[in-house]
């Protein structure tokens, strides 16, 4: 043996480079083993027919490599039996170069097996008994959602073009997608794996998109459903706002005769009155509440005002479930309130958005508050003509309650607002003088905001035609009702929204206080639930996690790290001043999400 030959052993006499054959790789193999060798990887070569493999293992600090050529057609024994981490390498080698290997041994549970069903593999058969349970998760998004709406499901249905399946997935949770797909305040993007880099998925955008698909598909929101069978179980429904329409579309499909009563002439409750045209086109709320109620068979009594109960069991209902919401405005609070031309949001916004009236306002507008409510009268303003529109809200910018893109939104079209200020005094005349006390922060009260303080000596006066009051809604329940109710005037429930009365259930606003709307569809259907369990049903399923459902993981991670978030197309914020034109349109189709 030369003095290179030697040079290329190890000490025990193993050799650095070391070609070998398809029959005695093994034998090679065990041998690095049975040396101490700690395997390390394996390389390839594309030869077109053949394939060029190199085994690299690390002898006493020293790298050692064993060369194989081999025809492609001829599985590659698998070292796996020798060196269990090596599944890793040769089934990228799999993937990669399509060389098959025989005998690959357990990897992972199988999670990482790919080899062609003719190859076979010593994997022991599956044990018997008590096995350990598979981990998945319902997703963040989901769970960050107050109705628990099943949302990776739809995004992948809308992925492969399944928008109608989508739009019932949807259903199966929250029975409103179009509505929710303009007006949610989307909570369950916070929950988005993509929001660490400021980049969620427009989650509430792609409820939009499926919701417009199906209605332009076929021409509204109808779907083909069947009611489960009737129960003969007579359920009154008091209210026509969010939370009275889902626990009577989810009670109706579970085969209870339900009567909704409305005393509006329109279903919608605060959707209608209180979200402007130009964010909720009525005729889209309008259509979806009625596709739903005609799909469990609600009989619906519009203009119809209930304020005594007892007419209502005389009917011989069975259940009731009371959802007035949260309609009586809170007062400024301040001397002069009364004055002509000081007007609360809701009647303003009543008038616009129900009676399409077109009320005189001025050129000087002041909106009094910092919600959702104070942008969408002050945005109503600029509409109708108003020149000057301001908002004042006696806290911070970053205390405001209004979700930041309807500020922005406020903003972009011309409204200004003025913060730490608190109305004192309002002055009749034409126009209105309006005094305001200057504030400072304090110490956080019991929201965690902190409470705004008076600045002593320092106060100032501002005009205005018209003085819009925006500072929130009470619950007023009739009396009666004869409910139990707390100290704010909510009805008082248990855990199961059932009343002091038996047989009378409460939720939404009515019982929790102004929320949003996807809060008031979650009380909805959590109602319907517990009612139809109270008459001796099942109730609705509770969100699982569809074990049999499979879900790939995208193959360009990459690439969709570097996309940027879709962002809505909206109408020009001059343009869409002069009319109430909805402004934020659907987002277009194959567009990144």
């Amino acid at each position: 043996m030369d003095m290179q030959a030697m040079n290329n052993k190890t000490p025990t006499g193993i050799e650095h480079e070391q070609n070998v054959t398809h029959e005695n790789l093994l034998l090679n193999v065990n041998n690095m083993k049975t040396e101490g060798a700690r395997f390390i990887t394996i390389t390839a070569r594309d030869m077109k027919d053949k394939i060029h493999l190199i085994y690299h293992f690390d002898l006493n600090r020293t790298i050692a490599n064993l060369y194989l050529i081999n025809n492609k057609e001829k599985p590659v024994p698998s070292i796996t039996g020798i060196y269990k981490v090596a599944f890793i390498a040769e089934n990228e080698v799999q993937d990669l170069f399509g060389q098959k290997f025989v005998a690959i041994n357990i990897d992972l549970g199988g999670k990482m097996l790919k080899i062609a069903p003719d190859i076979g593999t010593d994997m022991h058969k599956a044990v018997s008994g008590p096995q350990p349970p598979i981990k998945r998760f319902y997703g963040k998004c989901r769970e960050e959602c107050p109705a628990m709406v099943n949302i990776p499901k739809y995004l992948r249905q809308i992925a492969v073009g399944d928008s109608v399946g989508a739009y019932n997935t949807i259903v199966d949770s929250a029975p409103l997608p179009a509505v929710l797909g303009r007006v949610c305040f989307a909570p369950y993007q916070t929950g988005c794996r993509q929001e660490h880099d400021g980049k969620p998925i427009q989650i509430r955008m792609l409820k939009r998109y499926a919701s417009d698909v199906l209605r332009e598909q076929y021409g509204g929101f109808k779907r083909s459903v069947v009611r489960m069978e009737t129960t003969g179980k007579q359920i009154a429904v008091v209210g026509g706002g969010p939370s009275g329409v889902t626990a009577a579309y989810y009670l109706g499909m579970l085969g209870h005769n339900v009567t909704l009563y409305e005393k509006r002439g329109s279903c919608g409750g605060a959707m209608l009155w209180g979200i402007p045209k130009y964010r909720l086109p009525k005729d889209v709320l309008e259509e979806e509440i009625q596709a739903r109620l005609r799909e469990a068979g609600v009989e619906l009594k519009l203009g119809v005002l209930v304020e005594n109960l007892d007419d209502l069991l005389k009917e011989d209902f069975d259940v009731a479930y009371i959802a007035v919401g949260s309609e009586k405005p809170n007062n400024l609070r301040c001397e002069g309130e009364d004055s002509s031309g000081v007007i609360d949001c809701k009647d303003f916004l009543t008038s616009v958005n129900v009676y399409n009236e077109t009320p005189e306002v001025g050129d000087k507008v002041i909106v009094i508050g910092g919600g959702n409510s104070a942008m969408d009268s002050a945005r109503t303003a600029i509409r109708l003509g108003a020149k000057d529109v301001t908002i004042y809200y006696r806290r911070t910018e970053d205390e405001m309650p209004a979700l930041l893109h309807e500020v922005h939104s406020a903003m972009k079209e011309g409204v200004s607002f003025e913060f730490l200020s608190q109305q004192i005094k309002i002055t009749p005349g034409k126009p209105l003088q309006i005094e305001f006390q200057s504030m400072i922060p304090g110490e956080p009260d019991d929201s965690g905001r902190r409470r705004p303080v008076p600045v002593e000596g320092f106060t100032f006066k501002r005009e205005a035609d018209t003085v819009i009051a925006a500072i929130g809604t009470s619950v007023d329940v009739p009396k009666g009702f004869n409910l139990e109710v707390n100290r704010s005037g909510r009805i008082i429930v248990d855990e199961n929204y059932q009343s002091n009365i038996s047989g009378i259930f409460a939720g939404g606003d009515a019982v929790f206080g102004p929320k949003s709307v996807i809060e008031a569809i979650r009380d909805g259907r959590k109602a319907a639930s517990a009612i139809d369990e109270y008459l001796g049903g099942d109730g609705l399923p509770e969100p699982i996690i569809d074990m049999t459902e499979f879900v790939s993981k995208p193959d360009n991670l990459e690439e969709l790290e570097m996309l940027h978030m879709a962002e809505p197309r909206e109408l020009d914020p001059y343009e869409r001043t002069k009319g109430f034109e909805e402004v934020e349109l659907s987002l277009k189709k194959k567009r990144h999400f």
